[in-house]
């Protein structure tokens, strides 16, 4: 029988030491704004945010700095702010006179369907000592880099600065060089590739990170970001189908839609890399898992897939997993015969161990054992 096998790229494919020290550098670069040596979140925590199901830094990076100012503004009150992120992190150093914020912890709150965890935050009154003006500015559109000044920074770390102005068409506001070039390092070896490139197997990566539009289509790449990309070349990956946050953004713009009820955990995300994975075409995958969200029905080339294959996803946090097992359950309920394997890889982390454990989801520390167990 057929395997399709879906696989999450930062702490499934590469160790995603890119994205964590954009994070930290964008976070410091608030700090010494505010006279201050760092600001930094030790990795179990931002695991934590992870099992949360707040799994982007660029939703990380707002929250994180709203905490910090949220804590340093109730023990401020009054204190006039402008809605310039820049400016009132300077004003808000200024004022602290001595003021030392504890460990700080980032407050529970429901998502809400089709925001992001910051917006959802924003929504249910998070941060109320943050003014609003200013609060809107940290907390709305994360994904927007021409409004986010906490995504337009990280970006800059990402990417480098040259490669950021050329993708967004943006003057570069730091200089730097590209963290995911520098940080990110492969989590595979040539064995475990060659058991991944059987002639049986069909791959598909399933990421939140940033891509261009899917490769069928001529369309202008200005303001999608590479970065899955980056991600699997640097593991010897670049030739398969992916679909990444850049794609599912190309097929709501197309489409009307919001780009972020289309990604992981929603099925479409896995439905389109499960059709791209068999087929080789991203767009068509795409298109008929956007038929699906929009009509509950499960035509276009999923009509041409073959009616028995066995669905893997390897994934380090839920959301994936989540897509998977609902993409799976539509398959099978029009027909197909696709028993499905969800299976979690954890890097030795204690809080993925918990969510898997607590979830009921098989999971491992490495690719190593992984191969060994499950049989690949």
């Amino acid at each position: 029988m057929k395997k399709v096998i879906l696989l999450d790229i930062d702490g499934v494919l590469v160790h995603h030491g890119g994205y964590r020290a954009a994070l930290h550098a964008t976070l410091n670069h608030f700090a010494s704004l505010m006279g201050l040596s760092h600001f930094d979140f030790p990795e179990e925590k931002l695991a934590e945010l992870e099992k949360r199901g707040i799994f982007s830094e660029w939703d990380m990076v707002p929250l994180l700095l709203a905490t910090l100012w949220n804590d340093i503004l109730e023990h401020r009150p009054g204190l006039k702010l402008p809605a310039d992120l820049f400016s009132a992190a300077v004003i808000i150093g200024y004022n602290m006179n001595g003021f030392k914020p504890q460990e700080l912890v980032i407050p529970e709150f429901e998502f809400i369907a089709g925001q992001y965890p910051a917006e959802a935050a924003m929504q249910h009154g998070c941060f109320p000592f943050i003014p609003m003006d200013l609060r809107l500015n940290i907390l709305s559109q994360s994904r927007n880099v021409n409004f986010s000044q906490t995504m337009r920074l990280f970006q800059h770390y990402s990417l480098g600065s040259a490669v950021f102005s050329k993708t967004y068409n943006l003057p570069a506001e730091v200089e730097t060089e590209s963290f995911l070039h520098t940080h990110d390092r492969s989590n595979i070896n040539d064995a475990i590739l060659a058991k991944l490139r059987q002639p049986n197997i069909h791959l598909a990566g399933l990421t939140a990170r940033p891509s261009a539009p899917p490769r069928e289509v001529d369309d202008s790449h200005f303001g999608y970001a590479p970065e899955a990309e980056i991600a699997l070349d640097l593991v010897g990956l670049a030739d398969i189908p992916f679909i990444a946050f850049g794609k599912l953004e190309y097929l709501a713009a197309k489409r009307g839609l919001d780009a972020s009820a289309l990604i992981k955990p929603s099925p479409v995300h896995a439905l389109a890399a499960t059709a791209a994975a068999l087929t080789g075409d991203e767009w068509a995958g795409l298109q008929s898992a956007g038929d699906w969200h929009q009509t509950g029905k499960l035509n276009g080339v999923f009509a041409t897939l073959p009616r028995e294959f066995e669905l893997f996803v390897v994934e380090d946090t839920m959301g994936g997993i989540r897509s998977t097992h609902a993409a799976g359950e539509i398959l099978r309920q029009n027909g197909f015969n696709v028993p499905t394997q969800t299976i979690g890889l954890t890097s030795g982390s204690a809080s993925k161990i918990e969510a898997f454990t607590q979830a009921g989801i098989r999971h491992f520390e490495d690719w190593e054992e992984l191969i060994a167990k499950i049989g690949i």
